[in-house]
């Protein structure tokens, strides 16, 4: 099993009153982050897309790209692309580049998003954007993996004899995993083909197991290689130094804090979070905190209910959480935690 470390980008005051860092400050860590989680031992670095938010990281390919003059072996990895905000063309090119860079270490991550408000800004809208990510992925793979390519659809002018430059390294095309929270998603993913990352921020603690079940066996059903049938698992988390209970402490106001900025004030909910959005002070709740034991058992728990997991995502710097500390629990996650997996 693969681990991977997760930023999505966001930007927040500190929640004990420190305010906030610059932007400058913020982009730093996200490249130093991506040099951490090489030294540390991790296989793979991802970082977000957004916009119109306080998610100040809305290019991935140029954070990506300078972390990848900053590794050696580290893969890259977006959290996500939102293919449906983009045109296939432009992320066949920009990410190519990535790879080109880094000596073939690009992946990407593709998703519709979880801001509806969103395809008010961009082409499309909600409705359509199921149609619209299925259309960018099967384009992508062209582009990436021919040249001379002839093609039409719904969303985009035709191509007639287009070669995009600079080509991949990787063949036959860099991988496209699918985020994937309900079993829709699940079903989409098998339809094209797709590895799978499973967000627990949106599904909950009970649900990944269903999708992988469901994901394996339709993937079996359809005939495609067993070996291409891939699930990731992305958890928010902390590892603390001690005990459990100090742990949830230290990390309660930095995810809390967090978790309630995205759902009033990006995506416009108001009222308590859902239970699935708490911090882990139970059992059903979705993060891991705790100390290295305790995060340990409950991810061994998590990982065996699904059949086991080919990468686990590992997410801590969010909600201001000081730069030294999102090493340092990465440092723990990496060291004591993901060994004993």
């Amino acid at each position: 099993m693969q681990i991977g470390l997760v930023s999505l980008g966001d930007w927040l005051p500190d929640p004990h009153g420190g305010g906030r860092i610059s932007q400058h400050a913020r982009f730093r860590q996200f490249i130093d982050l991506g040099m951490a989680a090489e030294s540390l031992g991790f296989d793979v670095y991802y970082v977000g897309e957004h916009h119109f938010s306080e998610y100040a990281l809305s290019a991935p390919p140029v954070v990506l790209g300078a972390v990848a003059e900053r590794t050696e072996r580290l893969r890259l990895s977006t959290a996500v692309t939102l293919l449906p905000h983009l045109d296939a063309v432009r992320v066949a090119e920009d990410y190519a580049t990535v790879d080109v860079l880094s000596g073939g270490r690009m992946e990407i991550v593709a998703g519709r998003g979880v801001y509806q408000d969103h395809y008010r800004y961009f082409a499309g809208s909600w409705d359509e954007s199921n149609a619209m990510l299925c259309e960018s992925v099967d384009l992508l793979r062209r582009l990436w993996s021919s040249t001379d390519v002839h093609w039409s659809g719904a969303w985009r002018p035709p191509l007639d004899g287009v070669t995009v430059q600079p080509r991949p390294m990787q063949a036959p095309h860099p991988p496209i995993w699918l985020s994937a929270s309900s079993h829709a998603s699940v079903e989409r993913a098998v339809a094209l083909r797709c590895p799978i990352v499973i967000p627990t921020v949106s599904t909950g603690v009970a649900l990944p197991a269903a999708l992988a079940t469901s994901y394996r066996g339709l993937w079996r059903a359809a005939g495609h290689d067993p070996a291409d049938a891939q699930v990731a698992l992305h958890v928010h988390g902390y590892v603390g130094t001690g005990s459990t209970d100090d742990a949830r402490r230290l990390w309660a106001p930095y995810q809390t804090g967090y978790l309630s900025w995205v759902l009033r004030d990006v995506r416009g909910m108001t009222g308590a979070l859902p239970p699935t959005l708490q911090v882990s002070d139970r059992p059903d709740a979705q993060a891991v905190c705790g100390s290295v034991d305790d995060v340990t058992r409950e991810l061994a728990h998590r990982l065996a209910a699904m059949g086991g997991a080919d990468r686990l995502l590992f997410q801590c710097d969010q909600g201001a959480l000081p730069a030294d500390e999102v090493v340092a629990a990465a440092e723990r996650f990496a060291t004591r935690v993901a060994p004993r997996l």
